[in-house]
């Protein structure tokens, strides 16, 4: 009591003035932030307090008579109470006369931190075609955050911190971003006033639903603008958030449906965020565990010419349909996990990939496990996409969005997973033969798999569809690795063929690139390591030089989703006290030797040996080769688990997968 009458007659002004004007005019509690407070920005009206009012008063005080300082503190505050009245009038009269339409003045202004600069939210007749750019690009591509049906009618009503948040995504689908030079700027003046907004709400509350989509909306911004260690945090807390509020769990209360379905959406959201981003989610099958059943799907559009369910996709109707975005949620785990199997860079273990006991054979376990609760009717052949005009494609986004979704994921975690460079290093310690059904069953896996995203590809640019899901650029990537390592060859026709395909892929990520920043890091980088490995490359096997090494950090740079930020991304977020720069190590020289060509049979009947094979017995020889980096073109600075490799390795295990005659489409129809 003895602080609270000292404050009081200290401060008597701040006492009375610490709500905003409207909010007195209501006697509504207000929340106090300057220079908006959340109720205003959430109601979309003026906000003014009084003290800024008081601010031209310190220019007239020298008219007071200084030798009577008490009387001139009465006066003072006459005056102030005075002026406050008179300005409540005047904001009166002005509501009455304010159309109904809020417009650019009447929308709060937020200040950044930069000066002479603040961002505000646009009109609502630019605000609502920018929303709906959100559902046709954004929604479920790959975040399932909102209920559809209900979305643009409930904007209004929305907190001004998500508003700010969507508009920062959907923006750059604006034409307004292809025309206008400072679109960048502004996208991020939205999504830091979003930052600002949604951090003071989780530090003082209340924290809302809205205020963990606005979360992982900022996250999925973050990580595409190159700062996945913010990304990673926003993400993080909302993950928190989440599992304080019992989010996992159905609401006991009586709530609405839209209620209920956006917080099922918003869970899974969080889920797949971490997965797709190379996190973990620490909460399995949650359905089968009494959890949030998985969000509703839109169901596959018929076809125009077509509209009647097939023979096959009749037959196989007894299997339980949990709709295409549940089926993204399921598969997340496996592109998680090999995430994980990825950034483990090929490391040895004691048990090799083709053991029940490796993670390589646990994961791919999961994904056939997974692929046998897929229906029929949300797979490759029963789409027809060939048959599907880009008018069905566009006009039916919310569900073609998840299911090329569904699609890359499958396939990229099959391409990393039998990723050439990634099994070869994870086999150089191994000197005993390699079973010749594991040569086969990597082979065809890399050839299939890959020939899947590059008929993708082919698909969308005949279509002229628009991709708007940055994954399915980083798929492209990973392809584009496998292509440039086969395309060392000494045939010819399969050399340009890799090239083509290579270049496509590249291709594919610069597009994706002009709306995202991250894919066109991601296609720069994959021209720097064609390259960095075209200048190792010697046509003549036997002229290579032994001392050539090649840099597989250009490789993880690209294989490693998660670490896709730019070079600046730590040291603008950490101080001088926990960062500490990237760390590096001597140059190290993987050990590894190609691996060995699977025998086939010719039409004839007769063995094919690859010349350039090595013989299974002597697949792993236990030579040293040199360390000494001076032998390498160029200064290799590593990490401590990045690897160089010998050239003449890196381009001999190339060609172990390469045949001809890939009947890729009996394999992968996911």
């Amino acid at each position: 009591m003895e602080d609270e009458s000292f404050t009081y007659s200290e401060r008597p002004s701040k006492r009375v003035r610490q709500a905003c004007e409207p909010c007195r005019r209501k006697k509504a509690k207000c929340p106090g932030e300057q220079p908006v407070c959340s109720l205003c920005a959430r109601l979309r009206q003026q906000c003014l307090y009084a003290d800024e009012r008081r601010r031209p008063l310190p220019e007239s005080s020298p008219r007071l008579n200084d030798s009577e300082p008490r009387t001139s503190h009465v006066l003072e505050d006459r005056l102030r109470s005075l002026e406050s009245k008179v300005g409540e009038v005047l904001n009166v009269l002005g509501s009455r006369s304010e159309p109904q339409i809020p417009t650019e003045s009447h929308v709060p202004s937020v200040t950044l931190s930069m000066p002479s600069s603040s961002i505000t939210l646009p009109p609502w007749e630019e605000i609502i075609p920018i929303a709906e750019l959100y559902l046709l690009y954004c929604d479920s591509q790959p975040l399932p955050l909102f209920f559809r049906d209900s979305f643009l009618s409930s904007l209004q009503t929305r907190e001004a911190e998500l508003l700010f948040a969507i508009l920062a995504l959907a923006f750059r689908f604006s034409y307004a971003h292809l025309n206008k030079t400072d679109s960048t700027s502004l996208i991020n003046g939205y999504a830091e006033v979003a930052r600002g907004l949604v951090m003071k709400r989780v530090s003082e509350g209340p924290v809302e639903l809205s205020t963990l989509q606005c979360l992982c909306i900022l996250s999925l911004v973050d990580f595409t603008n190159g700062n996945t260690h913010r990304s990673s945090i926003h993400s993080s807390l909302a993950m928190n958030l989440a599992q304080c509020a019992n989010l996992g769990q159905e609401p006991r209360s009586s709530t609405s449906t839209v209620v209920r379905e956006e917080r099922r959406r918003c869970f899974w959201s969080i889920c797949l965020l971490k997965r797709l981003h190379g996190g973990d989610f620490p909460i399995l099958d949650i359905p089968q565990a009494g959890g949030p059943p998985y969000p509703r799907s839109p169901a596959r559009p018929a076809r125009f010419l077509s509209p009647g369910p097939s023979t096959a996709e009749i037959r196989r109707s007894d299997m339980q349909d949990e709709g295409i975005i549940a089926y993204v949620v399921m598969l997340s785990e496996v592109f998680a996990r090999t995430a994980r199997y990825v950034r483990l860079h090929g490391r040895p273990s004691n048990v090799p990939p083709w053991s029940p006991h490796s993670e390589y054979s646990k994961i791919l376990a999961l994904q056939m496990d997974l692929e046998t609760r897929m229906p029929y009717i949300h797979r490759f052949k029963p789409a027809n996409l060939a048959e599907r005009s880009l008018e069905e494609l566009q006009a039916h986004r919310e569900y073609w969005g998840p299911w090329f979704l569904n699609q890359f994921m499958y396939h990229t975690s099959l391409c990393l997973l039998n990723h050439p460079l990634l099994l070869s290093l994870s086999l150089r310690n191994f000197r005993s033969t390699i079973p010749e059904i594991f040569l086969q069953h990597t082979s065809d896996l890399i050839s299939s798999h890959t020939t899947w995203i590059i008929h993708f590809i082919n698909c969308f640019e005949e279509k002229s569809f628009l991709v708007s899901d940055p994954l399915l650029g980083y798929s492209a990537a990973v392809v584009a690795t496998i292509e440039l390592q086969l395309s060392f060859t000494d045939d010819l026709t399969i050399r340009e063929h890799k090239r083509e395909r290579f270049a496509k892929c590249v291709k594919f990520v610069q597009t994706i690139g002009e709306r995202w920043p991250h894919m066109a890091r991601l296609a720069h980088r994959l021209q720097r390591l064609e390259d960095a490995v075209s200048a190792t490359y010697q046509s003549d096997p036997g002229a290579q030089n032994q001392s050539l090494l090649i840099d597989l950090s250009r490789f993880w740079e690209i294989l490693e989703y998660s670490s896709n930020s730019d070079t600046d991304s730590a040291r603008r977020l950490f101080g001088e006290s926990l960062y500490a720069g990237s760390s590096s190590a001597g140059a190290e020289v993987s050990q590894t030797s190609p691996l060995p060509a699977p025998f086939r049979l010719s039409v004839q009947g007769e063995d094919i040996p690859n010349p350039r094979s090595q013989s299974l017995g002597t697949a792993f020889p236990s030579q040293d080769y040199p360390t000494n980096p001076l032998l390498s073109p160029q200064h290799l600075t590593l990490s401590n688990d990045e690897f160089s490799i010998l050239a003449a390795n890196f381009f001999s295990q190339g060609q172990e997968f390469l045949r001809s005659g890939d009947n890729w489409e009996s394999v992968g129809n996911f």
